[in-house]
């Protein structure tokens, strides 16, 4: 991609958008989410009766003056979320601007969840090099920036399910994953087993191109696997084409099903519609966000 990956113009248009959790699993610090707990917001939540050592403040005089009884008033608390970011890192991620598209995707769910005073952490892998940012605060928007433009290109040849596990932070009340889901399904269900006991609201954003959706070849081609390096040789007919639309439209529904078996929330993103398409209209519509 020529030019700023994600530019102030991007940041602006997102406006005043929140994450939407109904996840009881919130950090410890103060922020803008509505927590279970009752604490000292201006939102009134209920009465209990007064016990020594509570704060004399919060009594409702005017019930004590009708009942006779002390009683004090709660309030709802309101607390930050702790939200994380996975991004796949494999090679298949390099093709028809996935990449570039992956990782505007996730500058676009930080800065959400940066403005909202949540705690956000992203991370991600190369062969050389684990990537992981922690940070806190509306300010820290560009910084967050920086550090994903800053990772180039995705070049791991290791299994993205089977590295995933170790890339994710403890105590997370949101986590997103976002990947082309191109591996085997067997390996996606060993993850997705695994995922509900680390996080209570799992969302998992499918990359797709337009190339692999539609295939535009003719002839004779020979195809390499980017990520293994393998080649083959393939006439590319209008059989070999419905067949790998069959084979592919079989892996996804074998995905969207996993998932939904395993209470992960699955969104198809393409590279086409555009980061503020997929985020302020998609994320939108499914609940995600408001």
């Amino acid at each position: 991609m020529s030019g700023e990956l994600f530019p102030d113009r991007l940041t602006k248009r997102l406006g005043a958008l929140s994450i939407v959790s109904r996840s009881g699993r919130l950090g410890h610090h103060k922020g803008t989410h509505r927590s279970r707990k009752t604490g000292s917001s201006l939102d009134f939540s209920d009465f209990r009766e007064y016990h020594p050592g509570d704060d004399l403040r919060h009594i409702d005089w005017n019930v004590y003056a009708r009942t006779d009884k002390p009683f004090i008033k709660q309030f709802l608390d309101e607390q930050e979320m702790r939200i994380h970011i996975l991004l796949d890192p494999t090679k298949s991620m390099e093709v028809d601007g996935k990449w570039d598209y992956a990782r505007q995707l996730a500058i676009a769910l930080g800065h959400i969840a940066l403005k909202s005073g949540d705690t956000v952490s992203f991370s991600t892998w190369s062969d050389g090099q684990d990537y992981f940012y922690r940070r806190k605060g509306a300010a820290q928007r560009a910084s967050m920036t920086k550090f994903i433009s800053s990772i180039d290109r995705p070049d791991s040849t290791d299994s993205f399910t089977a590295r995933a596990l170790r890339h994710i932070p403890k105590a997370v009340t949101v986590l997103f994953i976002i990947t082309d889901g191109l591996e085997e399904a067997d390996k996606w269900e060993h993850l997705f087993r695994r995922l509900p006991g680390i996080c209570g609201d799992v969302r998992m954003l499918t990359i797709h191109s337009k190339s692999e959706d539609i295939p535009d070849y003719e002839g004779d081609v020979r195809f390499i696997d980017i990520e293994s390096g393998d080649g083959v040789e393939v006439t590319v007919t209008r059989r070999a084409v419905q067949n790998y639309l069959d084979t592919k439209v079989a892996h996804e529904t074998k995905l969207t099903v996993l998932a939904s078996k395993f209470g992960i929330h699955l969104m198809r993103a393409e590279v086409v519609e555009g980061v503020m398409e997929t985020v302020t209209k998609k994320m939108r519509h499914a609940g995600w966000l408001r």
